[in-house]
């Protein structure tokens, strides 16, 4: 019989295939309460880093924001150890995808951080949001290049245009956002999270619901 974290990897695969997002950011918050911080922090790395080939396009002069996320990703731990979460100032141009791929690296720092103090708690909410904005930037990036009349609109404040057109609705962001999902739930099969045994049912619910009240935010 399979046990409840994997049914909860089953239905967060399930609502992917669907497009049914609220609902999988809960279920991925429960799949992962509770098994190791390191585990965790690894899942939000490996999907935060297929940003970064698209960032170093974004920014082919190689500036000093790029040098800084490759520190970042290419040796997590390492950059905490000597930096702390200390966060570097973005690209002064900025190009689609560039401020949601800046908080996946915040929120990744913030986990490292709560699991070098032991606030285990606190390691999964930040996990959670790092994959939010990394699968986010992909999105908002296929949004720039491919309705740039749109993306102008919503810059100027103009609503009335996005009628229809909004990143959400754009077929081709909807299309990559899936992908991304699902690489996710493809990793937590090949890693077998499902078998690791359940956390504390209230405490998860408790920070569950802190994470929800600050709409998946830090």
């Amino acid at each position: 019989m399979a046990t409840q974290r994997k049914q909860r990897v089953d239905a967060f695969r399930a609502g992917i295939q669907v497009g049914d997002r609220e609902d999988a950011d809960s279920t991925l918050f429960r799949v992962l309460f509770g098994i190791p911080a390191q585990i965790q922090i690894e899942l939000a790395l490996e999907i935060t880093r297929r940003f970064l080939p698209v960032f170093r396009k974004n920014h082919p002069e190689h500036t000093a924001a790029v040098a800084w996320a490759e520190s970042v990703l290419g040796d997590l731990g390492a950059y905490y150890d000597a930096r702390g979460v200390e966060v570097s100032d973005p690209p002064e141009k900025d190009a689609g995808g560039d401020a949601s791929f800046w908080y996946a690296l915040y929120a990744l720092l913030d986990a490292v951080s709560y699991a070098k103090q032991g606030k285990l708690h606190r390691v999964t909410p930040a996990c959670c949001t790092a994959l939010i904005w990394a699968v986010g930037a992909r999105s908002a990036n296929i949004w720039y290049a491919d309705d740039p009349d749109a993306v102008q609109a919503w810059n100027d404040g103009h609503g009335e245009p996005l009628l229809g057109r909004g990143e959400h609705e754009n077929l081709a962001c909807l299309a990559v956002t899936k992908r991304e999902w699902l690489i996710v739930a493809d990793w937590l099969e090949q890693r077998q999270v499902g078998d690791y045994p359940e956390a504390d049912e209230d405490e998860r619910e408790r920070w569950l619901a802190w994470w929800q009240e600050r709409e998946c935010l830090l």
